[in-house]
């Protein structure tokens, strides 16, 4: 098995002109691995609007405050960012900017008050994958209940109505999770690769919010592939944006730990993005 240095800390700040706020520790969110960072929040007021925020995020190796200044590429980008509402009714998935210092940065709206996870999910060189999440209170009402009401194998979102084969899991081994995209009841002829990717799943545990991000291949697939061994997923090559996407596609994912999950399937049909919410099930030995 493969070892990585450790690294000291990964640090979203949210800068304002005024009003600045100690930094608020975060926790290491991805399911596949033990935490080998540790994370910090800033998230002052910007303005006379709490909604719009700079996000500005950079991880730091052991014994070093100096920002790590280099970053794999993963499906098209240096650093995912995933957004997601306490109550899981919001998900956003953006990018942020790495400057020459090793600082990403991004400007960033939300849609209402409330508690969000933020999830920052990269590859520094030499360092192996790191997702860190970060809690941010944007004010508003009290915490409400998760959103866990998408039960079932059927997601409508937008013209399409997407399937999937299963919404139960395994912890034991990768499950094979078959999807298939309909547009007018007849396979959607209109899908075209986002980030590389046929689609984007990202599966949160609605319990202690770890993560898992994985990447659907066509049913029929002739892709140069190659295995992951932390999360049993089978990784394709980036595709050209161009090209047409199978809408039968199969995901073959390893969730660590039982419980009720989240899954987000984000995918692009015609010149726009959709996103298919569904609740699945982990439990061990499936």
């Amino acid at each position: 098995m493969r070892t990585y240095p450790i690294l000291a800390g990964a640090i979203l700040t949210l800068v304002a002109a005024a009003t600045p706020a100690p930094p608020i520790p975060g926790t290491f969110a991805l399911q596949s691995r033990t935490a080998s960072a540790m994370g910090y929040l800033l998230a002052p007021q910007i303005g006379n609007n709490s909604l719009h925020r700079h996000l500005d995020v950079w991880m730091t190796p052991i014994g070093s405050a100096a920002a790590i200044r280099s970053y794999r590429i993963d499906m098209t980008k240096l650093l995912h960012m995933i957004i997601v509402s306490d109550d899981f009714s919001t998900f956003l998935h953006v990018h942020p900017i790495l400057q020459p210092d090793g600082h990403f940065l991004l400007e960033q709206e939300f849609p209402s008050p409330g508690l969000y996870h933020v999830y920052a999910d990269a590859e520094p060189q030499g360092f192996g994958h790191q997702v860190f999440r970060f809690d941010l209170d944007l004010g508003g009402s009290t915490r409400a209940t998760r959103d866990l009401s998408e039960r079932g194998t059927i997601s409508r979102t937008g013209p399409y109505v997407v399937r999937i084969s299963t919404d139960k899991l395994s912890t034991q081994m990768p499950t094979r999770l078959v999807v298939h995209i309909l547009e007018g009841g007849i396979p959607a002829a209109d899908l075209h690769p986002y980030l590389g990717a046929l689609a984007h799943a990202v599966f949160l545990n609605a319990g202690n919010l770890t993560y898992v991000h994985a990447h659907p291949m066509p049913l029929s697939a002739q892709h140069s592939l190659r295995g992951s061994a932390s999360t049993g997923e089978t990784v394709m090559k980036p595709l050209p944006a161009s090209s047409i996407s199978s809408p039968d596609m199969q995901l073959n994912v390893k969730l660590q730990q039982p419980g009720i999950y989240k899954l987000w399937l984000q995918f692009r049909g015609g010149t726009q993005l959709y996103v298919a919410p569904f609740i699945v099930t982990a439990r061990d030995g499936g």
